[in-house]
């Protein structure tokens, strides 16, 4: 039974350095500005994002045009510059995602073929092994353990 290829890709040794290189910028770049949270603090946190984005932005200019009225335990200093680093990080928040999402939807598809292959590869050599074939019954017993015991009173054999 022939199976399809969904993907066929390949990297040369300089396309993976090229990539490496450039995460390597990139996490220069935001070694010290860069915060990692837990997966609960994510949670805490409100998200500025779409309908929000038009908001604090329209907020924020109203701060900027009537500075007599922002209360003076808001740091404008401190904000204006929150709304630019934000402002900066958002464009290539989109280009990373984007780029993120094409790499993993590329390996899935690799990680799919190369399974299809690999049980197509472990069928065949239980089939071998009910042909006495050299050495595919240890082949098949030793690849038979990603699937556990197999069906109750069912023999190997």
């Amino acid at each position: 039974m022939a199976l399809d290829n969904l993907i066929s890709v390949s990297f040369t040794i300089e396309e993976l350095a090229a990539i490496d290189n450039a995460l390597e910028a990139l996490e220069n770049v935001m070694t010290g500005k860069a915060v990692n949270l837990t997966p609960k603090q994510r949670q805490q946190y409100g998200r500025v994002a779409y309908e929000k984005e038009v908001w604090v932005e329209k907020v924020f200019g109203y701060m900027q045009q009537y500075p007599v009225s922002v209360p003076s335990y808001i740091n404008m200093a401190e904000h204006t510059a929150d709304m630019e680093a934000h402002r900066a990080l958002n464009p290539r928040i989109d280009r990373l995602t984007g780029i993120l999402q094409g790499m993993q939807d590329t390996n899935l598809l690799l990680g799919y073929d190369i399974d299809q292959n690999a049980r197509a590869y472990y069928r065949a050599q239980g089939e071998a092994a009910k042909e006495n074939d050299p050495g595919a019954t240890t082949r098949y017993r030793d690849m038979k353990q990603q699937f556990g015991g197999g069906r109750p009173g069912k023999s190997e054999e």
